[in-house]
């Protein structure tokens, strides 16, 4: 007889909840999601014997994987709390759901970086890379100072832009933000915010975390809406074309300056009326000799006497294509100029470490929200493949000391925080940009 399905998840929930005290301590298929469990997508055709031998491989890849590629695997939990998590999950697989197993193998993963500096590692459900069948909700959260939004949303869910959301399949959203918490790989606190929208999209994840019973059309409670609204699930892939696999910026806006280029490298403009140069860089690609020398010419000119370099949609690139635009900003004739960097969530990965050098060199004033990446972080990640389950878990290789080296800061906190409220939002101000010129 299968146990209530209380206990399947408390079951599953042991590996996570091992790993709790740890921490304390120190392209998806397309098509229609079926309103029925979830448990045989991954193991369809195999018998129960061959699905919990196919988990437990999956299991025993992960360490091995793991230690081939990071440099230093266990700095955030211990490596004998993490077996232990392991062989818990192992245990509850024959009485679990696939989705109560994926989501604490994400909680095993997250563990991994639990202690910060290291968000690349992770195991990204919604990626190109993993095979496992998740779907989406079809709308774009953002987490504003004053709650959960809706910001954008496909047909026919439009109507719900601009909503709050209180409450998911009856849960309020503090609670459900709390079970999604240990599944979030980190650089610091602004990741986990930046993230657990994403996470909270995905039917599976709720499934597996008993959130919902099955996987189908998910319950929304809205500030705004007279009663709940069941918004059914899309393809992960169609959701990532319209989205972007990474699915985790605020949508372009022509009328709010901060976002409408977003797509662009890096592009310039004089702030009306002021001697302000705003320079929005937002990739870590090469910028070319010529970009660069016409910013060096327009910074240096006698026409500006302050420079904002806008990173907060820069979630990172090359390394090695940073350092021009570095010497641009430090260069002699434009260091009398006073510099402003505002940094948000979505600053990350190699754009953190453009921050941490401008931090160590320049007296730049920053702005805005923490970065969600650390001044020296784990990066430069490679995979590991689990073959049964579909799953890949992205793993860094490489540790990046941009900062000082005994710099233990998890991210750059502002000198003027700017917390960017839904109200500023959806009237397209930008008070990052109003702080900045507040200063004079």
């Amino acid at each position: 007889m299968r146990p209530p399905r209380a206990a399947v998840h408390l079951a599953v929930a042991t590996a996570v909840f091992l790993l709790f005290l740890a921490g304390c301590g120190g392209p998806p298929p397309t098509g229609s999601v079926a309103g029925s469990q979830v448990a045989s997508q991954v193991s369809s055709g195999t018998g129960a014997g061959d699905r919990i031998t196919g988990w437990a491989s999956d299991l025993d890849l992960l360490l091995p994987g793991i230690e081939e590629i990071h440099p230093d695997p266990y700095h955030s939990t211990p490596k004998p709390q993490l077996v232990a998590a392991i062989a818990a999950l192992k245990e509850s697989v024959a009485q679990a759901t696939d989705d109560e197993v994926m989501v604490g193998l994400l909680g095993i993963v997250a563990q991994l970086s639990a202690s910060g500096r290291d968000g690349h590692t992770g195991a990204f459900i919604w990626g190109t890379d993993s095979a496992y069948p998740v779907h989406s909700l079809p709308l774009r959260l953002w987490s504003f100072a004053d709650g959960l939004y809706v910001v954008d949303a496909l047909p026919p869910y439009e109507g719900l832009i601009g909503s709050r959301v209180d409450a998911i399949a009856g849960r309020p959203f503090g609670e459900v933000q709390a079970a999604i918490e240990p599944l979030v790989p980190r650089d610091n606190d602004e990741t986990v915010v930046l993230l657990t929208p994403r996470f909270l999209l995905i039917p599976e994840v709720l499934h597996g975390l008993g959130i919902i019973g099955q996987v189908g059309p998910v319950e929304l409670t809205l500030a705004d809406q007279a009663a709940t609204v069941a918004v059914a699930p899309i393809a992960m892939a169609d959701y990532n074309a319209w989205a972007g696999p990474y699915g985790l910026h605020l949508p372009d806006d022509p009328d709010a300056l901060y976002l409408s280029r977003t797509d662009e490298v890096l592009w310039r403009t004089k702030l009306e009326g002021s001697h302000d140069l705003y320079v929005q860089y937002n990739r870590v690609e090469d910028l070319g000799a010529d970009l660069l020398d016409e910013l060096r010419h327009a910074a240096a000119g006698d026409a500006v006497d302050r420079i904002i370099v806008d990173i907060r949609h820069n979630f990172g690139g090359e390394t090695f294509a940073y350092p021009p635009l570095v010497d641009v900003l430090t260069d002699e004739g434009i260091r009398s100029k006073q510099l402003f960097v505002i940094t948000g969530r979505n600053t990350f990965s190699a754009a953190c470490l453009f921050g941490a050098e401008i931090d160590r060199d320049t007296d730049a004033t920053f702005v805005g929200e923490p970065m969600g990446g650390s001044p020296n972080l784990f990066g430069n990640p490679g995979s590991v493949a689990l073959p049964f389950s579909g799953l890949a878990v992205t793993v860094a290789g490489e540790y990046f000391v941009r900062s000082t080296p005994d710099d233990r800061r998890l991210t750059i906190e502002p000198d003027i925080p700017v917390a960017l409220q839904a109200q500023d939002y959806f009237a397209h101000r930008d008070p990052s940009i109003e702080a900045i010129r507040a200063t004079r």
